[in-house]
């Protein structure tokens, strides 16, 4: 039974990469007829994308492995639990802070910030000591705030200053989609061969610190620095106020930023509640859930997703107008096995079309963030619609 069900994820989550394969080709074929890109351009995206990757690369290796090594350290359920809180309290208490030091002293400071903070944060956990782990919790959440803001603002920032077109940019949010999705399905293979070659919990964070030195160093080399544009401002007020207030203002003067930032804020809310809530309502239909296949079929979704938006984007134009139908049919994929149903296969397909779902929003959000948020305040505004 054990076997059937390896074998039916396993099954699964090729055919779900092969349509995923298949997309890309004939987006591939169709990009020659499209706008061609200039050498320039395809240097940038490269650039960016490679250290974009490293850095989610090394997110997504830590994920699974943080509780377990707790658990390895002999804490309990209640030491654990604050563990994670703090990590998710620094998030939100130090995201919109770090987001407004990326707008001030630059973004791609702030990047390497992120390197540097999860360094220090996969460092710590080398040592069983509790208040050591606590403070590579607190690192460790300013850094995931930093990686949700600031390397997008610092894209649409260096993408603005070249004066690309608007359309290569959406180019970019969907490969860096795609690329996530890999990296996630990467770092579960990636992760699982370290840690029983080293036969150590604590491997894949040291493989995590090989990425994030790799992101650093690309940073360093080949990334120049962008800050929020006080140009939009007149100089007096520019140059002096706090980012956050700017910030506030902005809401106040732009109703459709705010709107932004709620639709953002309740679909990546029902995401978060998603992640932490797909596993114990698929476990009882599963007896033996593979979790790594499940997941990787996720992913494999999410790539289907991001590589549908140029197809969405090319017969009903600006995603503000498709994104509506997108979030009817996420509701209604969440709605099916909550309400209806209590058939496993029926809830795993419905959790695909959401994963799907999630690989459209993410370069559509993208694309509708770089058009209406203000550049000067734009990290700071990121980490903001990120609080709830």
């Amino acid at each position: 039974s054990t076997l059937k069900m390896w074998s039916f994820f396993t099954i699964a989550f090729v055919v779900l990469c092969a349509i995923c394969v298949v997309l890309q080709y004939i987006q591939n074929r169709g990009l020659a007829t499209g706008s061609p890109t200039t050498p320039d351009f395809k240097r940038f995206q490269r650039v960016y994308l490679v250290v974009y990757l490293c850095a989610v690369l090394s997110d997504w290796l830590q994920g699974p492995y943080v509780y377990a090594l707790y658990d390895h350290y002999k804490f309990t359920k209640h030491q654990i639990g604050i563990l994670f809180i703090v990590g998710f309290g620094s998030s939100m208490l130090f995201g919109t802070f770090a987001g407004s030091m990326a707008d001030r002293y630059g973004r791609r400071l702030s990047c390497l910030l992120y390197c540097a903070l999860y360094i220090i944060s996969c460092l710590t956990k080398h040592s069983p000591d509790f208040n050591w782990l606590l403070f590579g919790r607190l690192t460790g959440g300013i850094a995931t705030s930093i990686l949700f803001s600031s390397f997008e603002a610092w894209l649409v920032g260096e993408h603005n200053k070249h004066f690309y077109p608007a359309e290569w940019l959406n180019q970019t949010f969907a490969l860096a989609t795609l690329g996530n999705g890999v990296m996630a399905i990467l770092a579960g293979q990636l992760g699982a061969i370290v840690r029983d070659y080293f036969d150590s919990l604590v491997a894949p964070f040291d493989l995590a610190i090989m990425f994030l030195t790799i992101a650093a160093v690309v940073i360093v080399f080949t990334w120049s620095e962008n800050k929020g544009d006080t140009l939009s401002l007149t100089p007096d007020r520019g140059d002096n106020r706090p980012k956050f207030q700017v910030a506030m203002d902005t809401f106040k003067r732009d109703p459709k930023v705010l709107i932004l930032g709620l639709i953002q804020s309740s679909f990546e809310g029902s995401m978060y509640i998603f992640v932490f809530m797909w596993t114990p309502k698929l476990e009882p239909f599963f007896p033996d859930l593979p979790h790594g296949q499940v997941f990787g079929c996720f992913m494999a979704c999410m790539m289907i997703g991001s590589s549908c938006v140029r197809y969405l984007m090319a017969a009903r134009s600006p995603p503000a107008l498709y994104m509506r139908d997108v979030f009817a049919v996420a509701a209604l994929s969440l709605a099916v096995p909550s309400v209806l149903v209590t058939n496993g296969y029926v809830t795993l397909s419905s959790f695909c079309v959401f994963e799907a779902i999630c690989g459209i929003y993410w370069p559509s959000m993208g694309i509708i963030k770089s058009k209406y948020v203000p550049e000067e305040v734009r990290a700071t505004m990121y980490n903001i619609f990120r609080i709830p």
